[in-house]
């Protein structure tokens, strides 16, 4: 008998120690959010495209807000601003582009580039956050559009929609002062664009050690769409994208967002992709074919903004966090509706800033900010 009970006890206790150690997770179905307003309303009276929300990042103690549409020729526009302490939004003023939908960190400075110039195409414009004012830099040489920038090595990199003849790439040496093209190569001959409607490097990464551009190009569909890597001072061929990297009608870009996150890189194109040598893509999926809008990383956690329509028409919108070690592991925080999908998100201490936008179609509640507080 006695023994029986130090069996009893000891496992007893093992189980306590097993419990404890698990760490349980409860989904928040219809989660409260509060609406924010609408802050591109002011410039577009009507619920077109151009208020959509293309893009968020809190910095400084505001959440910045992106906007436009470059399709329909909208600006010039301005970049929107919540302050975070008082709940109140403001703009900027009108700045000469016609679509904000990418925020940059280059360094320590807030930079956003410009999508579509209100001025002449011999040169493109990025902008940097500088107490306050949107500082435009108007330096990249045939920027019709600027997709993305970044730095890397050092030295600051555009990559841009251009004419044919030109590299959609650029570089400069002088901390954004000043731009050069840089040669692409497939084959060990130079990429030669003459003759294409579309030449355009809508992605730059920064994968480990290594930078890539993703490169669209041709005339009309399909386009071909490849991977460059950059290697004493050129972009060379990596591999072939078509047909292993697709997106859904999401946005017109081709991949919504990327973030790098445990030493891969993950890419939300309405899909949501996993590398690790962006080759070999690893697919992520959610239940009920949940398409993926967008991606944030805060407090060293990845998240993803995922949505689905229902038969009702409404929208089902979620929140999954990355979870364990498997690189394809997410479980999910909250989840509530909306009748309109998200377009993006911001993330900050466990506040949840999401953009909402319809972009097919003109709605009332395009542009509307929610704000969720999940802790």
């Amino acid at each position: 008998m006695k023994n029986r009970y130090v069996c009893c006890l000891f496992f007893f206790l093992i189980l306590l120690l097993l419990f404890s150690s698990c760490s349980f997770h409860t989904v928040i179905s219809d989660i409260p959010f509060t609406e924010l307003g609408i802050p591109s309303e002011g410039t577009y009276p009507t619920g077109i495209r151009a208020r959509t929300p293309w893009d968020m990042i809190v910095w400084d103690g505001a959440l910045y807000v992106g906007g436009g549409d470059f399709d329909a020729n909208s600006g010039p526009l301005p970049i929107y601003r919540l302050d975070l302490e008082t709940n109140e939004w403001s703009a900027s003023d009108l700045l000469p582009e016609e679509e904000f939908n990418r925020f940059c960190v280059l360094g320590d400075e807030l930079t956003v580039p410009g999508i579509d110039p209100k001025e002449g195409w011999e040169l493109g414009n990025y902008y940097v956050l500088n107490d306050g004012v949107w500082e435009q830099k108007r330096v990249l040489p045939n920027g019709v559009h600027c997709f993305d920038i970044v730095e890397y090595d050092g030295r600051i990199y555009a990559g841009l929609g251009v004419p044919d003849t030109e590299s959609p790439i650029i570089v400069s040496e002088d901390g954004g002062e000043t731009f050069v093209s840089v040669e692409m190569q497939k084959d060990g001959e130079r990429v030669d664009t003459t003759g294409l409607d579309t030449v355009r490097v809508y992605d730059l990464f920064i994968q480990g050690d290594r930078l890539y551009a993703s490169f669209l190009y041709g005339n009309g569909s399909p386009y071909a769409y490849e991977l460059y890597r950059y290697e004493n001072g050129v972009f060379v061929f990596d591999n072939d994208w078509n047909g292993k990297v697709k997106r859904r009608a999401i946005s017109y870009r081709m991949i919504c967002e990327k973030a790098e996150y445990n030493d891969r890189l993950y890419l939300a194109t309405g899909n949501l992709y996993t590398t690790s040598d962006l080759d070999e893509m690893t697919v992520v999926t959610f239940p009920y074919s949940a398409a993926v809008f967008d991606l944030a990383v805060d407090g060293g956690r990845l998240y993803a903004l995922c949505a689905r329509r229902q038969d009702d028409g409404n929208v089902r919108i979620s929140v999954w966090r990355k979870s364990g070690t498997g690189v394809a592991n997410f479980i999910q925080l909250f989840n509530f509706e909306y009748p309109i999908a998200p377009i993006s998100f911001a993330v900050s201490n466990g506040v949840f800033y999401i953009g909402m936008s319809d972009t097919a179609n003109e709605n009332e509640l395009n542009g509307m900010i929610l704000k969720i507080i999940y802790r």
